[in-house]
């Protein structure tokens, strides 16, 4: 083995054009970090080769193309575990103006589906299998008119019907005539509102421009179903531009300061949860703690052992990741501190943008906040915003 070639550097994976590697199905050699699976290096060429002293790498050959957008400039971004590529990088951010409209089309689609719900709320059963009951009585009121015209047995009876004429001093024949109604007039409202919620939701989908979301706005709130309007909460409230500056009355600004802590407290919580592989299990934080301060002990003695305290917590976890036990005090402890940075990062950025939820006094405060929150979560976990 030729050891004279140079191990890979920060400075070959900076330097390097992806140009002077052909995209084809091919030989590749992958350098990865020996202890994560974070690729440092690539070449096409089959005499690389590694110095032999070099212990934090490992070499892997991979026959197949390579992902298009990996190049040696952002390579340090990707994994690799022997077989398959995966871009761990940060998203790009949507443009703002996307971002916006984003916010407006789930917001419409929300006002749409709240005005088909409280249409259809007069029609809906009230008590545990009241669809099964109505049923029953559609049922009975059609064999009931078919007795009118054909010959049915005797004994056919009618409870659902006799409770109806019976509670409201009707003939069986009236009650009939009134379930049949009823199943009538929800049939129409069924096919108004089923119309209405096919046609808008198309519509929103389809909208590009901001000019698009604040007429559907316009339309879903005056022309459909116009006399549900009133009964929103804020029918006035919109995110169209020339309301943004007006200021909020005390009720909507209640209630949008607590709907924005739930939501900072959804995306902290996402956040922080990256950071506890198994907070699934319980007391893990009180092993994980025991664990840190056996790995403190083991690095302040200078790597051995002291006799006075039991090893096996931290021996369980440098086996499972074929590490020394130095090395495995020294990685627990550097992920503890960062850990540990990532809390305090998280807790300045929930005070700040807890401070601005409580000073909110516009529409405008409260979509730069909304903005920003999933701005923040969209970054944490990954996904696009």
């Amino acid at each position: 083995m030729n050891t004279s070639t140079r191990s890979p550097s920060l400075q070959d994976a900076a330097s390097g054009s992806p140009e002077r590697h052909v995209r084809s199905a091919g030989s590749w050699i992958i350098v990865t970090q020996v202890k994560s699976n974070r690729l440092v290096y690539f070449t096409d060429d089959p005499d690389y080769q590694p110095v032999m002293e070099g212990d934090w790498y490992f070499v892997s050959q991979y026959l197949g193309d390579l992902p298009a957008a990996m190049t040696l400039r952002n390579c340090w971004g990707w994994r690799f575990n022997g077989g398959v590529f995966k871009d761990v990088r940060e998203p790009e951010p949507k443009p703002q103006l996307e971002r916006l409209l984003d916010s407006n089309r789930r917001a419409l689609l929300t006002l749409l589906r709240d005005k088909i719900s409280q249409a259809r709320s007069r029609f809906t059963a009230t008590c545990a299998l009241g669809n099964e009951v109505r049923q029953q009585k559609l049922l009975e009121a059609r064999q009931y008119a078919s007795t009118l015209t054909e010959a049915l047995p005797e004994t056919l009876t009618f409870p659902m019907l006799d409770a109806i004429a019976t509670a409201r001093g009707i003939s069986l024949s009236e009650a009939a005539s009134l379930v049949e109604s009823r199943h009538t007039e929800t049939l129409a409202m069924l096919v108004r509102t089923e119309r209405v919620r096919e046609h808008y939701t198309q519509a929103i989908h389809r909208a590009l421009t901001q000019d698009d979301m604040v007429r559907l706005r316009r339309e879903l709130l005056d022309e459909v179903l116009p006399e549900l309007s009133a009964k929103f909460p804020f029918p006035a409230s919109t995110f169209e531009p020339e309301d943004w500056q007006k200021p909020l009355s005390e009720t909507h600004q209640a209630h949008e300061i607590a709907r924005l802590r739930t939501q900072l407290r959804e995306v902290v919580n996402a956040v922080r949860s990256r950071l506890q592989d198994d907070s699934a299990y319980i007391a893990n934080d009180v092993v994980s703690q025991r664990r840190v301060k056996l790995a403190r002990a083991l690095l302040d003695n200078g790597g051995i052992k002291p006799d006075d305290l039991d090893f096996t917590l931290l021996e369980v976890y440098a086996r499972g990741r074929d590490l020394s036990l130095p090395d495995a005090a020294s990685e627990l402890l550097a992920t503890m501190r960062q850990a540990d940075e990532k809390l305090v990062q998280t807790e300045i950025l929930k005070e700040t943008i807890q401070a601005r939820i409580h000073s909110i006094s516009t529409l405008r405060d409260i979509q730069a906040i909304g903005v920003d929150l999933q701005a923040w979560s969209a970054s944490a976990t990954g996904t696009k915003s």
